[in-house]
């Protein structure tokens, strides 16, 4: 007879799972914290009570579980939806966009058991009632107890009010389980023996507190529930679903954070702590651009009425951050483990580079790794080898201690334990012990993650204690190809043996003198200040827009009724708006605005279309109150006057007090400073004459290490005070400091680009040198190589095709060698018709192709004047060649060349060029084209200004003659028909 039968699970099944399977309780937040994401929670926090005993209590707002729910799935382990990837209802997503789930096997939510012996949970779903659980773990930790005895109180809630009487209720129901005493006799009898036979077990081996003392003391204690939920958002009533976890019988590393604790020693709770803040700091992926995939997160610790933020999601420490570090490597793998993105070393950007692995990953199904991103950003380790100030290489530098490390991030959150100290998966400081100097990255010394998906690198699954990605071929590859990366960047960009190192480090140490890195903090400090001034007003411009947006809508009602009234009492928003437009204006703007060019360019043209609106209504209003004679007209300029004068008494009241407060804050720390300093030649001479008294040192060695001090501080404090005093003098004197760092940073950040890039244009002209002198020996040499062919070759259509592109090569090569003025060059009558007629035979081909309808005016055509060839020709060349790439993407394609007031205009239909570009536009080496020069305009401009000749980018309506840009060139004579 066969018999069939089912397994039978001890409850200490889900003690395996859970506790014994987490590595540590930074590890057991994270995936706690994991499940609050998948709920769509943008909030969740783990607080830490200072009680007796200390309890901790997690909190976030995701859309919570209804009591079916609760009990269908919470309840059950290894539930389906994670491995199903079941998509969560729409009405659940609380307004966010579908999230990939983090989960994979339905069991992260037992990881609760290793931060405390036991846990409250209250949970709330929009609409439902609210759902309470009473869950003691140390009830799973007995071997010979049963899983399906284990009974858990459940209760529904409709209010926080009956929560303490309830919880009373769970606390004896939950004692059942060690008694027995409510269920069937057959339970009661396992039950009983259960516990009995644990009990004598922890009683051989000594235990202190039997777990089922434990348990029952537990119960019997009370609780300050609300205290532990005051700062769910459900509690306050501002989220209507989430979930609250409250941990009683807390681990010993969340005791760490509090006081009391007594448990570790110094050492070790700084160690715990250090251990907590690198691994949720990291919680989510700080350097991706998608808004809701991120979850604000955070760790507070609650100790005698004091609370302390020590974890918190941290904005301002993403890509741009990233990207402001001197190092940077960011792009991404392909299938194929080829590496294509950008590098930065020393702060110059090295553009989009492409790295082979030396080793393919593999690509069978089962053991492919997929494509993933990559970002990484480091500094030196030296601050006198670094491109940073020194002040921000130590905020850098004390931020890598806490904060520094390669991460691994799967779609969006962190996978443990990469990027901890003790986990060196990608061998870097492995390799930095054979040579540090070649292998350069260090992970106290770099930021960054590695990104990837569950959906893209499914082979790539964490091990059931999340300590780390399952040891497989998909594990290996990607190993391997970021170690192969790491040992390529640092040989070619950033170690001791790389050719960028040893070109650019002397000079860089050479510009980290005491006046450089001045000068450089002026610089920075000036570009700081800008950016908190363009995020201040990006902050405000939405509410600007609001109130003008309401203030057209009661405008267009009063014109529509002609309400004067209602008119009349709109000045007072009017004015506000107008005033508003003066508050939310930038300083001076520094010329390099780096990565933060495209968040200035946004904000200055929603500021351009908002005073722009502003004025409009403005001027309606004035025109409309006076045609409907709202008020008579001395009220309304005794309004406007009255409402002028306020607004600048609140200005300078304003201004009056930001500085005073300044100034009075400075002369208290100068106060303090110069005190402290005067006791300083005291401290250092004071011993000498005791050493003479002594007769320890002779009176000539005294005097003369007496003056060698005195001179040495003299130089120091002069260093510090006289600069200090002269600005302050000039400050007094009306000198705009500010003005004049902007200026001298501008200029100083020109010259050094025109010393870094004037090898390059050396270089263009010896190439153009040499290829006026060989361009006809080599067309020479090539045509008769041709006409060597038989005559059954150049009777073919290939043929034919090949010696057209020879011609049309040749002739372009040719345009090169007039940007000299030879000697054979000879000044000539030139007609616009000539200058056409010249432009279309060049661009012919291209101009047909890219679909560009140039267009010749008679005006133009007619013009006449003399001038060599070379000085006219190149400069319509480059001029229209601009024109055909800024209009690759325009739906009319039109360039036009006109003739007006003795000034020739070269126009066009593209996007023309921003406002903030103009006065940088014939600058050496300024361009906005990809891979541009910048050399283009600067010799256009160059070349005119040897004939005496001008050349300016229109700017007002009547020097526009097609929308885009319009280039006009003043002849020096002008020019006749």
């Amino acid at each position: 007879m066969t018999n069939a039968l089912p397994f039978q699970t001890r409850a200490r099944t889900i003690d395996h799972l859970g506790r014994e399977q987490i590595a540590d309780v930074p590890t057991a937040v994270s995936e706690l914290w994991k499940n609050a994401y998948d709920a769509y929670a943008s909030d969740v926090a783990l607080h830490i009570f200072d009680d007796t005993p200390p309890v901790a209590a997690i909190l976030d707002n995701g859309h919570g579980m209804s009591y079916a729910q609760f009990v269908e799935k919470w309840l059950v382990v290894g539930t389906e939806s994670k491995a199903t990837n079941k998509v969560v209802a729409e009405n659940l997503r609380k307004g966010l966009t579908e999230r990939p789930k983090q989960g994979q096997k339905g069991i992260g939510r037992l990881s609760v058991a290793a931060l405390g012996s036991t846990v409250l949970v209250l949970t709330k779903q929009e609409g439902e009632p609210m759902v309470a659980c009473l869950i003691d773990w140390r009830l799973f930790e007995n071997p010979y107890l049963f899983l399906h005895d284990v009974r858990l109180p459940i209760v529904e809630l409709e209010s926080f009010s009956s929560l303490a009487n309830k919880y009373d209720e769970m606390a004896d129901q939950l004692l059942e389980n060690i008694t027995g005493s409510a269920g069937p006799a057959d339970r009661t009898a396992r039950i009983t023996a259960a516990w009995s036979t644990f009990d004598q077990l922890e009683s051989a081996a000594q235990v202190e507190l039997p777990t089922s003392a434990a348990i029952r003391l537990t119960c019997s204690q009370k609780q300050e529930i609300f205290r532990y939920i005051s700062e769910w958002s459900v509690f306050e009533d501002e989220s209507s679903s989430g979930t609250a976890m409250i941990l009683l019988g807390i681990n010993s590393s969340l005791q760490a954070w509090l006081p009391q604790n007594s448990a570790f020693n110094d050492d070790e709770k700084s160690a715990i702590k250090a251990s907590l803040i690198r691994t949720l700091s990291g919680f989510s992926d700080p350097y991706t651009s998608d808004d809701d995939f991120l979850i604000d997160y955070k760790v507070v610790v609650h100790t005698r009425g004091d609370m302390q933020t020590v974890v918190r999601s941290e904005k301002d420490y993403g890509l741009e951050f990233l990207r402001s570090l001197e190092h940077s490597v960011e792009g991404k793998f392909d299938e194929l483990g080829i590496f294509t993105g950008t590098i930065h070393a020393f702060g110059k950007d090295f553009g989009e580079v492409e790295i082979i692995p030396s080793s393919p990953p593999p690509v069978a199904p089962r053991e492919r790794v997929g494509p993933f991103e990559i970002c990484i950003g480091a500094f030196e380790g030296d601050v006198a080898s670094s491109t940073h100030p020194a002040d921000v290489y130590a905020n850098i530098d004390e931020r890598g201690d806490t904060h520094g490390g390669l991460y691994l991030y799967r779609d969006g959150l962190r996978v443990m334990p990469y990027g901890r100290p003790e986990n060196d998966f990608f061998k870097i400081e492995e390799r930095r012990t054979s040579k540090a100097g070649r292998e350069f990255w260090s992970s106290r010394k770099l930021f960054g993650r590695i990104a990837i998906t569950r959906s893209k690198n499914g082979n790539l699954r964490d091990k059931a204690g999340r300590e780390g990605l399952i040891d497989n071929a998909a594990s290996r590859a990607i190993q391997m190809l970021v170690i192969d990366l790491l040992k390529t960047t640092a040989r070619r960009y950033f170690g001791g043996e790389s050719p960028i190192r040893r070109e650019l480090l002397p000079t860089i140490q050479a510009e980290n003198s005491i006046l450089a890195k001045k000068a450089k903090s002026a610089g920075n400090s000036q570009l700081r200040i800008f950016k908190n001034e363009v995020n201040r007003c990006m902050s405000s411009i939405d509410d600007a827009n609001a109130e003008l947006e309401e203030a057209e809508v009661i405008l267009s009602k009063a014109l529509e009724a002609s309400d004067t009234e209602a008119l009349w009492r709109l000045r007072t928003k009017i004015d506000r708006l107008i005033h508003w437009k003066s508050d939310l204006q930038l300083p001076p703007r520094p010329k390099n605005l780096g990565r933060f060019e495209s968040s200035y360019r946004d904000y200055r043209n929603r500021f351009a279309d908002f005073a722009e609106r502003a004025l409009a209504m403005k001027s309606t209003w004035t025109e409309s109150t006076d045609r409907l004679q709202a008020k008579p007209p001395i009220d309304v300029v005794k309004s406007s006057f009255g409402s002028n004068q306020k607004s600048l008494v609140d200005r300078l009241a304003k201004w009056q007090k930001s500085i005073t407060d300044i100034l009075r804050s400075e002369i208290s720390r100068i106060d303090t400073q110069i005190d402290s300093d005067r006791k300083e030649y005291y401290k250092a001479g004071a011993p000498l004459i005791e050493d003479v008294q002594a007769q320890r040192i002779p009176l000539t060695v005294a005097l003369s290490e007496l003056e060698e001090i005195r001179e040495n501080y003299d130089n120091q404090f002069r260093d510090i005070y006289e600069p200090y005093y002269r600005s302050v003098l000039q400050l007094s004197e009306g000198i705009d400091l500010d003005g004049a760092f902007g200026y001298a940073g501008n200029r100083n950040e020109t010259l050094e680009k025109k010393v870094e890039q004037i090898q390059g244009l050396a270089q263009i002209g010896i190439s153009v040198e040499i290829l006026s002198h060989e361009l006809e020996t080599l067309d020479r040499r090539l045509n008769a190589g041709l006409l060597a062919l038989p005559a059954t070759v150049r009777s073919t259509r290939e043929y034919q095709q090949i010696d057209s592109a020879r011609r049309e090569l040749v002739e372009r090569l040719r345009f090169l060698s007039q940007m000299q003025i030879s000697a054979g060059d000879i000044k000539q009558q030139i007609s616009g018709h000539d200058i056409g007629e010249y432009l279309k035979s060049f661009f012919d081909t291209v101009l047909e192709n890219r679909e560009v309808d140039l267009k010749i005016s008679s005006e133009f055509s007619s013009a006449k004047f003399h001038e060599f060839p070379s000085r006219i020709y190149p400069v319509f060349i480059n001029l229209v060649n601009n024109s055909i790439y800024w209009l690759a993407k325009e739906r009319v394609k039109e360039i036009r060349l006109d003739a007006r007031c003795g000034e020739l205009f070269i126009s066009d239909t593209g996007p023309g060029i921003s406002e903030d570009d103009v006065s940088n536009l014939f600058e050496l080496f300024f361009t906005r084209r990809v891979r541009g020069r910048g050399v283009g305009l600067y010799l256009c401009k160059q070349t005119l200004a040897t004939g005496g000749h001008e050349i300016r980018y229109g700017t007002t309506v009547e020097e526009k003659i097609l929308p885009g840009a319009n280039f006009i060139i003043k002849l020096r004579d002008g020019f006749h028909v």
